[in-house]
């Protein structure tokens, strides 16, 4: 048997502590302490209107932005329309497409101020949807028309069953906000939800990337939820500033005061210019129009409405408005979809005068003296109004010249958006025409023909008031097509080709988002998402001259995290080894001296 002395036993006393203490905490301690978040993000937004609640299922404006940041959606919709997991790991539909059943992320939680109240379950998601459908005017997407029962199959799978298959189901269903269902006990009753307010500390319990910590005029203010179950973000703090305008927000940005901004499209250009500034811009479903009533004279003729869509350079508009920054125009009448559901052989009415002349006399107007008049003699009167928005004001005025070069007597009004609002969708009887961003919340390319030809649509039953039963009828069919993709699009197509040839209106093509990034002082961002959007908020960081080594300690009772000055759990595992060599090296010598020189000792006994 080896056989030790006293100092060799203290060494083995050493080596048997440091592995003892030194390797469990090794593996005990973060070995990522240098991702801890850091550094600042500021957005910009030229939405400044006054924060008073932060319901969900009623915010708008500046509180909609806070809540798209606060509370999940099943699902989440990128730019392109395309839906990625969020609160739900993945989903499945049966054959029929009447049973969608998502399966949530068991990591996640709900927070109020920085301290988990307790996980996400299949209970929030049938309590939401219990809200909406018990107080209608709260469910934005109207699912309660089809949606037969919400069912919490466990605390991480709940089942939505149809009355009937829906085009639209999954893009309704997965991105309506979830809320809480200990909101239920805050209020009496809840139809109660629909006016509830969140904004006093102990109710505003949220859940994202970001936990929202006050809110003032002048800045919302968020930090870092490290515990996210899709990660922890890059940044410490989020602070999104409103401005009173776009060009003082601008201005701001370029000064350096802001990391990102929503520029106005009109300032494309000078930014594009300017150093260490990415503009990045994404297509959406949106387009712009021209809008009128086809109820009422002389709209409510169709060679006049084709005459219009010749008499206006839309290029000129593509250039001068939007900077040219949206592409081609690339079909020729309402409604715009994506270019890949663009259907053929749709007619295209290029800038054309003559054309245009030509349209207005088989209308019925009569030209005299320059100008245009009724059979009866009265004069042809337009009206343009808009909102005091600099892109569009900029188009209106050139629509304005346009007619007016063309011979109509042509009146311009610039009014508050609220106004505007009340004008266009607050009566049938409206005369004027409008130039306007149609803004379909999905790329669906049903959902981009329903919203403003169905009769059942929430844009005021048709923005231009003008029915089809054709158009109708394919409506209806396709709504049900959701197995059938390629069908609905083929009778769609059929619609939009109806729709411009009865309803040509004046789309400028494939308009994007608009976004201006300092590079300088914030990289990572990704180009697929908004700037304050889920994907960017876990991927941006902000560059950093100075470099600090943070040890970061969790509580398993409150999930807190602290950062503090200290050796991480890589160096404690170096010292560990080192440690561990410069002990075991000398002693396994030792003890192989010793084994050599006893088995030396054995065989020269046995010669």
């Amino acid at each position: 048997m080896l056989k030790f002395n006293k100092r060799e036993k203290v060494l083995l006393s050493f080596l048997a502590v440091g592995l003892m203490i030194l390797v469990p905490m090794a593996f005990m301690l973060p070995v990522h302490a240098q991702s801890a978040p850091t550094g600042t993000f500021i957005w910009g937004t030229p939405v400044s209107t006054p924060v008073t609640s932060l319901n969900p299922l009623t915010a708008t404006n500046l509180e909609g932005e806070a809540t798209g940041i606060m509370y999940p959606t099943l699902l989440y919709s990128l730019s392109d329309g395309s839906l990625v997991p969020y609160l739900a790991e993945n989903y499945s539909v049966n054959s029929n497409g009447t049973v969608y059943t998502f399966y949530l992320n068991p990591n996640a939680e709900w927070f109020n101020g920085t301290t988990e109240v307790g996980p996400i379950t299949a209970n929030d998601v049938v309590f939401t949807f219990k809200v909406i459908t018990t107080n209608t005017t709260l469910d934005a997407y109207g699912v309660h028309k089809f949606l037969k029962s919400v069912v919490a199959l466990n605390n991480d799978t709940v089942q939505f069953t149809l009355t009937s298959p829906t085009v639209m189901a999954l893009t309704y269903i997965s991105t309506q906000p979830i809320i809480p269902a200990v909101w239920g006990t805050y209020v009496q009753n809840i139809s109660q939800i629909g006016s509830y307010t969140n904004l006093d500390i102990g109710h505003e319990i949220q859940a994202g990337p970001f936990l929202l910590q006050s809110v003032t005029e002048s800045a919302l203010t968020f930090t870092a939820n490290t515990h996210f179950w899709l990660g922890s973000p890059h940044v410490a703090t989020l602070i999104i500033e409103p401005f009173k305008s776009t060009s003082s927000m601008t201005l701001s940005f370029e000064n350096g005061q802001i990391d990102a901004e929503y520029p106005a499209i009109s300032d494309y250009y000078a930014l594009k210019s300017m150093p260490n500034v990415v503009n990045v811009i994404y297509k959406m479903p949106w387009g712009y129009f021209l809008w009128d009533n086809t109820q009422v004279a002389p709209f409510n003729n169709t060679d006049f409405r084709i005459g219009l869509a010749y008499a206006i350079n839309k290029t000129e508009i593509m250039q001068k408005a939007e900077d040219g920054i949206g592409g081609t125009p690339s079909f020729g009448g309402e409604p715009w979809t994506n270019y890949s559901w663009w259907a053929p052989n749709l007619p295209y009415y290029h800038y054309n005068t003559t054309q245009a002349i030509n349209y207005f006399k088989m209308a019925g107007l009569v030209q005299k003296g320059g100008f245009w008049y009724y059979p009866n003699g009265t004069l042809v009167k337009l009206t343009i109004i808009e909102p005091d928005i600099s892109d569009w004001m900029t188009a209106a005025s050139l629509i304005t010249n346009d007619l007016s070069s063309i011979g109509f007597s042509v009146t311009y009004s610039v009014i508050p958006i609220g106004t505007w609002a009340t004008d266009i969708f607050a009566t049938k009887n409206w005369t004027q025409l409008s130039y306007f961003g149609a803004t379909p919340s999905f790329s669906n390319p049903w959902y981009v023909l329903w919203d403003l030809y169905s009769y059942k649509s929430f844009w005021d039953k048709h923005i231009t008031h003008w029915s089809n039963a054709t158009v109708n009828q394919i409506l209806n069919e396709t709504f049900t097509m959701t197995t059938n993709y390629t069908g609905m699009l083929n009778l769609l197509f059929k619609a939009q080709y109806i729709i411009a040839n009865q309803v040509p209106m004046v789309p400028i093509g494939d308009i994007g988002n608009y976004y201006a990034y300092n590079s300088q002082k914030i990289t990572g961002f990704k180009t697929t998402d908004t700037p304050i959007g889920i994907i960017n908020l876990l991927s941006i960081s902000v560059p950093s001259t100075t470099s600090t080594t943070t040890t970061t300690t969790t509580s398993s009772h409150n999930n807190t995290t602290t950062s503090t000055p200290g050796i991480s759990g890589m160096t404690i595992a170096i010292i560990a080894v080192v440690v561990i060599i410069i002990i075991a090296v000398p002693v396994a010598y030792v003890a192989s001296k010793r084994g050599k020189s006893k088995n030396t000792e054995e065989k020269e006994e046995k010669e």
